[in-house]
C-alpha cells in the first residue's frame, strides 16, 4: 500500500482517542473512514471532525453504533457496513480500556470487562472482518501496549489483556499474511486520551514513578506511528525514544533490568 488515498479504513474506537486521531490522519490523507464505537453523541462529534480534515467531497465518512462485545450483534452488523461503506482495505482495532490498581483490589467484573474489550472484542472483530479482508492485499492493526511486552506494577488486568493481544498478533501473522492480509501490532507506552483520564481515578503513587520513565505520548504520535506500520508493512512497532529502549534493554538482559528498576522505585 503507497499511500492511503481512496483506502477503506475501519476503526473500532474510533470515537475517541488513538481511534480518532488515526482517523482524522487518515482523512488528511484521502482515505474513506468508518468509525465504529458504542456512544452515539461521541460518534456523531467525532464524524464531524473527520469530514473537517477530509481532502476531497468525494471522500466517505460513516459512523456505526456497535458494542464490539456483543459478538452476534457485531456478525450481523458488519455485512450492513460494508455494503454502506465498501470493502476493508485496512482494519484497526483501537476500541480498548484500561485499569490501574493492586490485585486484591481488582474487581473480578473489572478484569473480565478489560478481557472482554480489549482481547475478545478484537477476535470478533476480526472474526467479523475476515472474510472481506482476504486475498484482496488488506492489513490488520492491532492496539497492544508496551504494558503487553513487559510486566508493569499494577498492571495485572490491564497488562494480561495486552500481552493477549500481542500474542494473538503474533499467532495470526503467518496465518493472514498467507490469505493477503498484512498485520501490525502497536505497543505505545501511556498516551494521553479519555483511557488515561479514566486510568488515573486508581493508579497508585508507586506504578506513577514508575510511568514516568517511558513518558506520555500523544494520540497523534500513535497515529502516525499506524500510519506508517501500514505504508511500510511493519509487523511491531513499539512508540517513542524511552519506550524503545526500555523494551530493547528489557530484552537484552532478559528481563532483569526492568525487573531491578521496579524493585527499586516501590521502595522510595
Amino acid at each position: 500500500m503507497k499511500s492511503l488515498h481512496g483506502v477503506n479504513i475501519y476503526i473500532t474506537g474510533g470515537s475517541s482517542g488513538i481511534g480518532l486521531a488515526f482517523a482524522r490522519l487518515a482523512a488528511s490523507k484521502g482515505a474513506n473512514i468508518a468509525i465504529i464505537a458504542r456512544d452515539t453523541k461521541k460518534l456523531e462529534q467525532a464524524k464531524k471532525e473527520i469530514y473537517s480534515v477530509c481532502t476531497s467531497s468525494s471522500q466517505k465518512v460513516e459512523a456505526y453504533s456497535i458494542d464490539v462485545c456483543d459478538a452476534k450483534k457485531l456478525y450481523k452488523a458488519v455485512p450492513k457496513m460494508i455494503q454502506k461503506s465498501g470493502n476493508p482495505d485496512v482494519l484497526v482495532c483501537a476500541a480498548g480500556v484500561g485499569l490501574s490498581n493492586y490485585f486484591e483490589k481488582i474487581a473480578d467484573d473489572d478484569f473480565k470487562k478489560i478481557m472482554d474489550i480489549n482481547v475478545f472484542g478484537i477476535w470478533y472483530t476480526l472474526k467479523a472482518f475476515y472474510p472481506y479482508l482476504k486475498n484482496r492485499n488488506t492489513h490488520c492493526v492491532l492496539l497492544s501496549s508496551l504494558a503487553g511486552l513487559i510486566g508493569v506494577y499494577t498492571y495485572s488486568a490491564y497488562g494480561t489483556s495486552k500481552f493477549a493481544v500481542f500474542g494473538l498478533a503474533d499467532c495470526l501473522r503467518s496465518e493472514f499474511k498467507e490469505h493477503g492480509i498484512a498485520l501490525s501490532v502497536i505497543c505505545p507506552p501511556e498516551v494521553n486520551t479519555p483511557l488515561l483520564q479514566e486510568e488515573l481515578k486508581t493508579i497508585p503513587v508507586k506504578a506513577k514513578r514508575i510511568k514516568k520513565i517511558t513518558g506520555v505520548l500523544s494520540a497523534d504520535t500513535i497515529a502516525q506511528s499506524i500510519m506508517k506500520a501500514i505504508l511500510k508493512k511493519k509487523f511491531m512497532v513499539v512508540p517513542g525514544f524511552m519506550s524503545k529502549t526500555t523494551w530493547l534493554l528489557h530484552r537484552l538482559l532478559n528481563g532483569y533490568g526492568t525487573r531491578l528498576l521496579t524493585d527499586i522505585l516501590i521502595k522510595l
